[in-house]
């Protein structure tokens, strides 16, 4: 069977890695403890390569999450008082009373936001 150009590629990255491997288990085997030193503080350097090179999970918000959350606040609490400031007329007049509903709807989804908050 014929090799891809993609594999031929990587085989010799992979026979590397694993004659290393190999290499350094025979050596940790080693009935010399200097040889079995140098073999461990190969393999915890590589591992402390692997582990340097993980991507570190990303701790916060993503950029509009504190505009969104600030925006749900305000406009809640300009629906309450342009409520009762126009004698409740406003914002929409076919809802009469379930407008205060509304604003404070928009005032806990920001609160609830804030829990999330990092």
């Amino acid at each position: 069977m014929a090799k891809s150009a993609d594999d031929a590629k990587d085989t010799p990255k992979k026979a590397a890695a694993t004659s290393g491997k190999a290499k350094a288990s025979q050596l940790s085997r080693s009935g010399d403890p200097s040889k079995r030193a140098t073999a461990e503080a190969a393999t915890q350097a590589a591992e402390a390569k692997q582990r340097h090179k993980a991507k570190a999970q990303r701790v916060g918000n993503p950029p509009w999450f504190v505009p969104v959350m600030l925006a749900l606040m305000i406009i809640g609490l300009v629906w309450v008082v342009t409520f009762y400031i126009t004698g409740q007329q406003y914002p929409v007049p076919s809802w009469g009373m379930w407008n205060l509903g509304i604003g404070f709807a928009f005032i806990l989804a920001g609160f609830a936001m804030t829990t999330r908050w990092k």
